[in-house]
């Protein structure tokens, strides 16, 4: 920045908020306009598209540079520097420029942040929207963080272990994707650099912003100790927590009373999915594209509201592990799906229901629009209608229902506040209804008659003074005025006040005119002052509300989550799961609930019997694109549907409790983090040795693909053996490969079983049958997979002439084979003699000697289009 030297009083007040806020770029609000000032200008201009001037010149002779826009296009400008990642520091004038002395007085009023954004045009209404601050012990390899969703004042922390990896915390970020991360002073490079890869925006934490979180927290929730918040003993979690809502108020320059407490998540309550399992099996984002629909969260998505989107979201990534608390919600889902019109109403109501957790909280804050209050009376008076849809019900339902009270009193209130078609900012006045408010109601009428009044005045003045071109007037100088020509001069009554003189007579005024103006002028200002306060205080007593308001859409959000398993179930002919004691997993006739909806021909159910004593390790052989992955992804997708309280896809399925799913699956490498494809397979693959227990559930698809064909096998021979263990139950596991070397560990190991995906073959193309059936095979039929691809046929016949070289030096050697999958030919093949080929046929069929010579040409190229099908 520029020394403080020379400057103007209104540049002196742009350093000084600049260097009180230098992370920012600083709105400055001069007149109608926010102006940015040297490098805020040049940032501006290049992601607002918008033209960069110069204001004046510097101390030292340069040209400070300039860029504007207009402050009634605040939330169109705004929202687009915050999805960029910028901070933006928004300074307004805090004093009437009419009446200021010297430089208008100005102040920054909030500072808008990529985590603690709150206007509609930044924050996607379906999802959270979490500031996220994390606290680390190095020395203990522990950390705490904290989310904080500033716009529905959902507050939660939760402890994790702090890897070298940083595997837990890349868990906690997939899962809540937080816009914006908090981090403390004096963290590691290593820490920084993995939290910068993560794409999220990050902020260092200011000097003492993580010290004394305790009484951050006690203070702000009128406490006098947080034993009650369950987190006493995690001070790493406190300090975060303490750091989240200190940078919150900071930002906000306000209280936020909807935020009113926090809780503590527990790892031991929910299934564990970590990053990488979240990823691979596409539960919140796509692994390509943007499609949200192909994602498990996108794909069971049928709720009506913002809140049932969010709850949906929040569920889908931490299923239970209590099969009574699963069962509740399933008995839920079940009542619905048994009452389709009942559920068809339902939907219809919700469907008009609005963001009520969203407007409590702008409420709270104190920018809630007209327009908001209007749609909250809305829905506060539908409300109702949901517990007259829904009718006599028990369990989660009736829990639920019990949590949303009659709101009439609060929506009759609004609705006599609020005009039916406010503008959208509530300072611009136009907003009261008539009848609201008597002071009100007497200015409007002041401002309304006041043209009447100065008419009839008009027309008294002419009868009284017989002067008939007299008449009355307005500008904006001189204000209204009594406006008589020369000719008339002698006919003015002695109380008229000279205000002017022109070329064609003379204006005056009286006593009662100049009041009446002085009451009109006041007029205006006076209802738009009033206005605004009346606004303001029925926010104020909104406010009161915000507890009761944030219950209430937790409990839509809830009803409208259940419902839309219920219609997903409904369409897609889903069953309920059964839960077992043990480790069974048992499916019958199983899909995968987003593919089956996309294949070309119907999708080809499987069967899986699997238990952590008996068939506990599958492994997978076969084809590639016969179907493993998907059908594995299938299995692992099941078993989340069925915890979350979802029915699955499948005729029959009985689940026992997993508490937690691993992932290994494609390749990918790390090269930013020093990490080759290999060695991310192989830290993936520590992580899940290390942590699995009896009631996992573990897909690894291609284990020791990354290196040699030797150290491979080697590897994924250990692993198996690994997993199966010398005790009496494993993890569930499904292991699909194309070392198939691994096949003969079925009769080495009594809990490994051998399946493969069904392969119908002729003599010059394969069908994948997509039926997992017990056995094995050691054909892969990679060659057919390239053709289909289209990898040029050169390649093509000479991998094929390598491949045949290869079997034949493998028999040759005395190498073991393992042809155990069942190939299914065409019946005319079905011989014990070889099949002869088409070419041998059309051959033997051929009379050469009849044959011209342009004949035995077109036959050999006959014979070459039969040998190119192939």
């Amino acid at each position: 920045m520029v020394p403080p030297k020379k400057l103007t009083p209104a540049m002196e007040q742009v350093r000084t908020f600049k260097e009180q806020y230098p992370d920012c770029v600083l709105f400055m609000r001069m007149g109608d306009f926010y102006e940015t000032f040297w490098e805020d200008a040049e940032i501006c201009a290049r992601e607002l598209d918008i033209v960069q001037t110069t204001r004046s010149k510097d101390p030292d002779g340069n040209q400070i540079p300039l860029a504007g826009i207009p402050y009634h296009a605040l939330d169109l400008y705004l929202p687009r520097m915050i999805r960029k990642g910028y901070k933006v520091a928004i300074c307004e004038q805090v004093e009437d420029p009419k009446t200021a002395k010297g430089c208008v007085k100005r102040d920054v009023v909030r500072v808008v942040t990529p985590g603690t954004a709150i206007d509609t045009g930044i924050v996607d209404g379906s999802a959270a929207h979490y500031l996220m601050a994390l606290s680390v012990d190095a020395k203990k390899n522990h950390a705490g963080l904290a989310f904080l969703d500033i716009t529905t004042g959902e507050f939660f922390v939760k402890d994790i272990a702090s890897e070298d990896n940083h595997a837990s915390l890349a868990t906690e970020i997939e899962r809540y994707t937080p816009a914006e991360i908090l981090v403390p002073q004096g963290v590691s490079a290593d820490l920084i650099s993995f939290l910068a890869g993560t794409g999220r925006v990050l902020t260092p934490g200011r000097s003492g912003l993580f010290s004394d979180g305790d009484a951050v927290l006690c203070e702000a929730f009128g406490v006098a100790t947080l034993e009650g918040f369950d987190c006493a003993d995690s001070p790493l979690c406190i300090s975060a927590a303490g750091a989240a809502l200190r940078y919150a108020k900071e930002t906000q320059k306000t209280a936020l009373p909807h935020i009113s407490g926090f809780s503590r998540k527990h790892a031991s309550n929910a299934m564990v999915l970590d990053a990488i399992t979240l990823r691979n099996l596409e539960i919140l984002s796509p692994l390509r594209g943007d499609r949200n629909d192909t994602t498990l969260c996108g794909f069971l998505n049928r709720t009506k509201t913002p809140m049932g989107s969010r709850t949906l979201r929040s569920v889908v990534t931490v299923p239970l592990l209590d099969p009574a608390a699963v069962n509740r919600r399933l008995d839920a889902v079940e009542f619905f799906k048994n009452r389709p019109v009942l559920c068809g109403t339902l939907g219809a109501v919700l469907a008009r229901v609005a963001d009520i957790e969203r407007i409590a909280g702008r409420i709270a804050y104190g920018n809630a629009s007209p327009r908001d209050l209007l749609s909250l009376a809305t829905t506060l008076e539908l409300l109702p209608e949901i517990g007259d849809s829904i009718g006599e019900t028990s369990g989660l339902l009736a829990e639920q229902l019990a949590k949303i009270p009659d709101f009439a009193g609060v929506a009759d209130l609004i609705n006599a506040a609020i005009v039916d078609d406010p503008p959208v900012v509530y300072r611009n006045g136009n907003v009261i209804r008539a009848g609201y408010n008597a002071d009100l109601d007497e200015l409007r009428d002041v401002l309304a008659n006041g043209r009447d009044w100065i008419a009839e005045l008009q027309q008294n003045e002419r009868d009284r003074t017989g002067i008939k071109s007299l008449k009355i007037a307005y500008n904006n100088i001189f204000g209204y005025y009594i406006e008589v020509t020369r000719a008339n001069l002698d006919k003015v009554p002695p109380e008229y006040e000279r205000k002017q003189t022109t070329v064609n007579g003379e204006r005056f005024t009286l006593p009662a005119l100049r009041e009446r103006e002085a009451l009109m002028a006041q007029a205006d200002s006076r209802i738009l002052a009033l206005e605004v306060a009346l606004y303001e205080s029925l926010i104020e007593t909104l406010r009161n509300y915000v507890p009761t308001f944030k219950e209430t859409a937790e409990a839509v959000g809830t009803i409208d989550m259940i419902a839309s398993f219920a219609e997903l179930a409904a369409a897609n002919r889903y069953v309920r799961p059964e839960f077992s004691k043990g480790e069974d997993l048992l499916i019958r006739d199983g899909r995968h609930p987003i593919v089956e909806n996309s294949v070309p021909g119907g999708y080809v159910p499987n069967d899986t019997e699997m238990n952590a004593s008996g068939d506990q390790i599958l492994i997978l052989t076969g084809a590639n694109m016969a179907g493993k992955s998907t059908y594995m992804r299938s299995v692992a997708l099941t078993c989340i549907m069925a915890q979350i309280g979802s029915f699955v896809p499948a005729r029959y399925a009985k689940v026992g409790i997993v508490d937690r799913i691993f992932t290994r699956v494609g390749a990918s490498d790390d090269l930013a983090g020093g990490q080759s494809t290999f060695m991310v397979e192989m830290l993936e693959l520590a992580n899940i040795l290390n942590n699995a227990t009896e009631k996992s559930l573990i897909l690894l698809d291609e284990i020791g693909r990354g290196t040699s064909t030797v150290d491979g096998y080697s590897i994924a021979r250990a692993v198996l053996e690994y997993l199966h263990g010398k005790g009496a139950a494993g993890p569930r596991t499904l292991f699909a490969t194309h070392f198939h070397q691994l096949i003969g560990m079925e009769q080495e190991l009594r809990r490994v079983r051998n399946y493969h995906f069904a392969v119908k073959e002729d003599q010059y193309d394969i069908t994948f049958l997509r039926k997992l059936i017990p056995g094995a095979t050691d054909r892969s039929y990679g060659i057919h997979v390239a053709r289909i691809a289209g990898v040029p046929k050169k390649v093509l016949t000479r991998a094929e002439t390598i491949l045949d070289q290869a079997l034949r030096e493998d028999a040759g050697s005395g190498g073991k084979k393992y042809y155990t999958q069942m190939l299914l030919v065409d019946t005319a093949s079905e011989s014990l003699t070889p099949a002869v080929s088409a070419v041998e046929e059309r051959v033997r069929e051929a009379n050469l000697n009849e044959m011209t010579p342009m004949q035995a040409l077109m036959f050999v190229n006959e014979l070459k289009s039969i040998l190119e099908r192939k």
